[in-house]
């Protein structure tokens, strides 16, 4: 059986690493609307962040938990 707050964490990190994704297309898209690349390109690096810290967590988590072998079960 899966850990549950590791299944969260996943989750999180799925969402953030989706969010960069989009953020970093969209940013793609602007390139030569100087303004908004700019804005964007913060809104990205951000994202980034986020993706990096939430795969932490969850890294931390497995290590303190030692539930890395049932993620690995429940995939």
């Amino acid at each position: 059986m899966a850990c549950p707050i590791a299944a969260i964490l996943l989750d999180n990190y799925a969402r953030a690493t989706m969010e960069h994704f989009e953020a970093t297309d969209k940013l793609s898209n602007l390139v030569g609307q100087h303004g908004k690349f700019e804005q964007q390109q913060k809104y990205a690096e951000g994202m980034r962040q986020k993706c990096i810290t939430t795969r932490l967590e969850l890294n931390q988590h497995r290590e303190q938990h030692g539930c890395s072998d049932d993620m690995a079960a429940g995939s």
